[in-house]
Parts: C-alpha cells; structure tokens; sequence
C-alpha cells in the first residue's frame, strides 16, 4: 500500500494531467511558458531520408500501472496534449506512432515521445509532469517498495513473456508494429498485467479492418449460450409460490405480490462472486415487485451479465432468450415511475433518476413505460453521465459487492461491431437471484 504522502502525490498528479490538457488551445497546442528559454528548447535537426508512408504507422497499446490500496490500479489512458513528433494517443489506451519524418518512425520512435506528447515526463525512477509533481519509485506496495519498470510484450506472441526495462525508460524504442506496453510501479519481480486497451486494437479507424491484428486470448468478448426455454404462463400470471416452476414468457404484467411493510434485498449469486442488492420500494413498488416476481420464477437464472460498458461504467443483463440485447422480453413492459417528461415536439424522454456506483437500474428502450427485464448496474462514477436523461428506473443499491462489480467491469472487451461497448472477455453467468424478505 503507498504512503498517504504518495497517494496524495498521485491525486495531485492525476490533477495536474488533467489542468495540463486543458491549457491547450484550439488547434491542440500549448500556449507557450514565457519561462521556457531558446537554450532549454533548442529547436529539432531538419529531417533527413525519405519522408514516412503509412507503412510507418504503428500501433502500440499501453496502461500505467500504479499499485494501490489493492495492488492494483490502472490509470486512466492519457490524451496528448501537444504533438511534436507524431508519436501521441487519443485516450483510446494506443500509442499511436504517426511520424512527422523518420526521426521519428520505427525504432527512432520512444517512449519519451510519447510521455513528452501527453504532457508528462519518464526517467528511471518517475514520472512526473513537467517542472510539477510527481510519483517516484519505492514507495509500499503490499509490504515492498515499488520499482518503476516497462514491461513490452509482442502481440503475436504474448505467450512467451514480457521483456523488462529499469533503465534508460524514455529510450525505450519501439522495435516492431503491434507491441504492447505496460508501466508499472510494482514490487521487482512481481507480474505485470497485461494493459486492458489490447482490445482497441479492433477498432483502430486508420487500419483496414481485413487487416487488423488477431487479438490474444481474453480480449475478445464471451460468448455465452442461453439458458434452456422456462414454461409459459397464458393469462393473469400469478404471484409465483416457493416452488414456482422455471418461467420465462408471461402474457401479462404481474399483479402486485409484495408484502406490506416488508423490505426486500436481491441477492445475485454469479460466476464472479456474490453481489446484495436492498431493492427500493418505498420510491418504486411497481418495479420491484416486477423484479422480486421474475426472480422468485426464476427467469433470470442461468442467464449472462452480457454487456460491459466503461465509458458508462455499466454491466447489463436479463435477457433468458438470447444473452443479448436484442431480446423478446418476458412478454409485457412496465408503467415508469417518476415525474418523466415527454417533449412531444422531439419524441424525446426526460426522467427524474440520476446513477452512482453500486444501483440497479432497469434497462428501457426510448419510449415510455418500455422496461420489461433487462436491468444493469451502474459500476463505477461514468454511470452519472445517463444523469441527463435520467430516465432509466433506479430501483436497489447494492450493499455488498461492489468489488465483483468492479471485477466484471474489469472483463470488458471491445466489441465495435456492436455499438454497445463490447462485454466481459470471460463469460459471466447469473446462478440464480434469490429474493430475501427482511
């Protein structure tokens, strides 16, 4: 675990990177430091040699890798904020090698580039924003002191390890196309994870897509078969006893099977780990009691938690049919809850509900009363960006394990054709959700 002096120069850090994008101006430059001298700066050598082609476009997916409180922590993928040089990133976790002339291509191209694009600087022992803060080596990590290093691994054979740099770090070149970085401050010798972003790899928009590179084993999203079909239930649907059979197509919306002045918690027991959700029926009766009568029939067991989403943080599932988004449903929507507006001249929703990490929300299509199932959890803080719409039904919040949300989160793949995001790169399954009175 880091001293509380290094967390605090970390926060600071991650501030400093964050004013340092925004100083930028229109055209993405710095405004210049009128303490920065001619000497300080001395100006490039003119290029010489043939001018790059496109075949000096490479592609180098990267993480920073900071120990935490658990031992791990991947730092938000950074954003250039000058480009000097053409070796730059776009928040997109690659490091983009586009050279402006062959000093800078292939080999000629290093990770001093990269962290000088992105407003930052790598020497052996730090990074650190220029002339500002900074996070050095050899603070605690579980028990040991960190040691900054660069672990490069070549995607068409991550299998045979990664080679490991403790100096000369912003020399570091880029020997070949498609390879993959991780700096990480970690104990010598502890493993370094593999960057999450390899899956950008996918969508890279300069990059044929017949020619896009073959990506390693767990970044590419699981594909999980459905459960079998449950029964049928033609006309009212009653409120499902202790031993209701399996079922998954209602004709109808349930009647309301709550007890008076019970509380209700959902306990999700999946392939992760088990998550406790307290269900909202004071703000939301009809949704939960809709929720607590599926479960108690079992339409939910079986089932994946098939889409991941971190630009939204959001983990989502319900759908028995398929495991996808594209679901039949159970047969009935819902009537929303909450002051929605429907602004008749756009056609668009406008709802009360705003999204913090650990809720349980229903998911909808754009249209009132459209909620059937499917339902997602909000992961993490990027939920809050749904905050204006707020028209999805925010029903439970979990109360025990938002780690195995995380983790789930953590899965995620890329998946451009979908236009969803992308989902866990193992597949995850729901065994059951069981309805606990309290």
């Amino acid at each position: 675990m880091p001293s509380p002096r290094s967390t605090r120069v970390l926060a600071a850090l991650v501030v400093a990177i964050a004013l340092l994008a925004g100083a930028c101006g229109s055209d993405g430059s710095e405004e210049p430091d009128a303490a920065v001298t001619e000497e300080s700066t001395p100006e490039p050598a003119a290029p010489t040699g043939p001018p790059p082609t496109t075949a000096d476009h490479w592609h180098a997916p990267y993480g920073l890798f900071i120990c935490d409180e658990t031992g791990e922590g991947f730092v938000q993928p950074f954003t250039t904020t000058d480009n000097p040089s053409g070796v730059f990133s776009l928040a997109d976790g690659i490091i983009h090698v586009q050279p402006f002339s062959p000093e800078f291509s292939g080999p000629n191209a290093t990770l001093g580039l990269f962290f000088e694009a992105v407003g930052l600087e790598i020497s052996d022992d730090m990074i650190s924003v220029a002339g500002g803060d900074a996070v050095a080596e050899g603070f605690d990590c579980n028990g040991e002191p960190t040691v900054l290093q660069v672990a490069r691994w070549q995607l068409d054979d991550i299998d045979a390890g990664a080679e490991i740099f403790t100096e000369g770090l912003a020399d570091v070149s880029f020997a070949n196309d498609l390879e993959v970085y991780t700096i990480a401050y970690l104990p010598e010798g502890a493993e370094i994870p593999l960057p999450p972003t390899i899956g950008n790899l996918a969508s890279l928009s300069d990059v044929d897509p017949a020619d896009r590179p073959v990506l390693p084993d767990g970044f590419t999203v699981a594909v999980v078969d459905p459960p079998a079909p449950g029964a049928t239930i033609t006309g009212e649907t009653p409120c499902p006893g202790p031993d209701a059979e399996r079922t998954t197509v209602f004709e109808q919306a349930p009647p309301m099977c709550l007890e008076p002045g019970v509380a209700y918690d959902a306990v999700f027991t999946t392939s992760e780990g088990v998550i406790r959700v307290e269900l909202d029926t004071e703000n939301t009766p009809e949704t939960v009691n809709n929720f607590v009568v599926l479960s108690r029939y079992g339409y939910y067991d079986g089932t994946a938690l098939f889409r991941t989403d971190p630009s939204i943080d959001i983990i989502q599932g319900g759908s028995p049919t398929t495991n996808a988004p594209g679901d039949p449903g159970p047969g009935y929507t819902i009537t929303d809850e909450g002051d929605f507006v429907l602004d008749e001249e756009t056609g668009q929703l406008a709802g009360p509900y705003t999204y913090l990490p650990g809720d349980l929300v229903m998911a909808r299509s754009q249209g009132p009363d459209s909620s059937g199932a499917q339902f997602f959890f909000a992961a993490g803080p990027n939920t809050s960006f749904l905050d204006s719409q707020g028209t999805y039904l925010n029903f439970g919040r979990t109360v025990e394990g938002l780690d195995v949300l995380e983790t789930i989160l953590g899965l995620h793949a890329d998946d451009p054709a979908s236009g969803l995001g992308g989902g866990p790169s193992r597949g995850v399954t729901i065994t059951s959700v069981e309805i606990v009175e309290r």
